[in-house]
């Protein structure tokens, strides 16, 4: 049976409504060759089928209420996404699309959510919100240059951080907003049994820091000044990223 793929680019704060285009062209176009490298298909027989979602609204809409709820969601433990106001958009948004039909949920179907910003917090939600409903039987999220926020355990293997770095040895991102939120959770310490804090008790399954040119508003640049001495765009970097992880991802295939 053919692999069918379904993706949904999810903005942050206050974005423009095509901002993320051209990542949904360039990855669609790479993984489409991926599922099915003897094949071009139309628009109608594409293995990749993609949209745009606005969990927080766009650039038309005041951007200090979609502050405080990306805030809100940010703090949101496993057990609470239903209450979380992004994820739930994302979910309806995708209940009522087109973009699914004629895919069946359990038979080669496969969801991806890409986040930018406060949109990652968004689709790591909505993700564990598919798949808990039983709505998305294969379900990938990726957060690019994203607040940090709690992944639920299982959800671990199938979430994918990137932001930007300055190098291998620099741990700390140039990012700012990539640097928010907290991954941490509270364990039993090894000394005595006593509750521990743990900075990395709900990080994701994969993390990788990007040498991007320029900084948060920058990942998607595919043109000059944006290009490194090897040719590769920011664009470049971060599809390449995405698709080895995916690549690589044993539930994928």
């Amino acid at each position: 049976m053919e692999n069918k793929i379904e993706m949904y680019f999810l903005a942050g704060l206050a974005t423009a409504p095509t901002f993320m285009e051209g990542l949904r062209i360039a990855l669609g176009e790479k993984i489409g060759r991926f599922i099915t490298p003897n094949r071009v298909a139309d628009h109608s027989g594409s293995p990749v089928q993609s949209g745009l979602l606005f969990p927080y609204g766009d650039w038309s809409r005041k951007a200090i209420p979609q502050l405080w709820e990306i805030r809100a969601d940010m703090r949101l433990g496993a057990e609470r996404f239903s209450k979380s106001i992004g994820g739930n958009r994302v979910v309806a948004s995708i209940e009522s699309s087109g973009i699914g039909d004629g895919f069946s949920p359990v038979r080669g179907r496969t969801t991806l959510l890409v986040g930018h910003s406060g949109g990652g917090v968004a689709a790591v939600q909505a993700a564990e919100m598919l798949l808990r409903s039983g709505a998305r039987s294969s379900c990938f999220a990726v957060t690019i240059g994203s607040p940090r926020c709690r992944i639920p355990e299982r959800l671990k293997p199938f979430v994918l951080a990137i932001r930007a770095a300055r190098g291998e040895t620099d741990r700390r991102s140039p990012d700012i907003v990539s640097r928010l939120g907290s991954y941490g959770g509270w364990i039993l310490g090894s000394r005595l049994r006593l509750p521990a804090w743990h900075k990395g008790k709900h990080e994701p399954g994969a993390t990788v820091g990007l040498p991007i040119i320029g900084g948060h508003a920058d990942y998607f640049r595919n043109r000059a000044p944006y290009v490194n001495e090897q040719g590769k765009s920011n664009l470049d970097l971060v599809v390449d990223t995405i698709t080895e992880w995916l690549g690589y991802n044993a539930k994928y295939r």
